[in-house]
């Protein structure tokens, strides 16, 4: 099975929208960009999840109060979308792209009870996380993965300059774009 096969598919995206409760944030403003554009593809779903605040409170001699954000739904929606699919036969084969070891137990799941679906699990990871990323889980229970190939990634960018629905432009910050794209 190929990263992006030629038959027809359906490209399920799940993210959170990054402070979501601020009015303005670059990050924010740069995600919305992105995910504009992004919706301009015909074959693109997306999810959303959401971040939730907490405030935690310093181990070391600090002892300080401080907020994080961690996004939350995200791999509960993935999980659901993935059983759902496979359920009710939407699909006759998954590529999942991640690396969250929450998936697991669905794709395991998946295994179990559909094994006519084929699995491929692409597990993003630069070279410095090599030995940092756990990959045995999905050899163990005979499901195929490898790492993202994200030398390939260069060439699936979006142009310089994107028509969003709305018949405006979105135009992609000049760090976005990989080195020889």
């Amino acid at each position: 099975m190929e990263l992006r096969p030629d038959e027809d598919i359906t490209v399920k995206y799940f993210t959170a929208i990054i402070d979501e409760d601020l009015s303005y944030s670059e990050r924010k403003q740069r995600q919305c960009l992105y995910l504009d554009a992004l919706s301009t593809l015909p074959k693109v779903q997306i999810t959303y999840g959401k971040f939730q605040r907490k405030v935690v409170r310093c181990e070391a001699d600090c002892r300080k109060e401080y907020q994080i954000s961690r996004e939350k739904k995200t791999d509960v929606n993935i999980a659901i979308h993935l059983v759902h699919d496979c359920l009710t036969k939407a699909c006759e084969s998954v590529v999942l792209v991640s690396g969250d070891a929450d998936l697991e137990s669905a794709i395991a799941w998946i295994h179990r009870h559909a094994p006519a679906v084929k699995i491929i699990v692409y597990i993003p990871r630069l070279e410095e996380e090599r030995d940092k990323r756990r990959i045995d889980f999905y050899s163990s229970i005979g499901v195929p993965w490898r790492p993202l190939p994200l030398e390939r990634i260069k060439t699936c960018q979006f142009s310089t300059s994107v028509k969003i629905d709305n018949g405006k432009f979105v135009t992609r910050p000049d760090e976005w774009a990989l080195a020889d794209a």
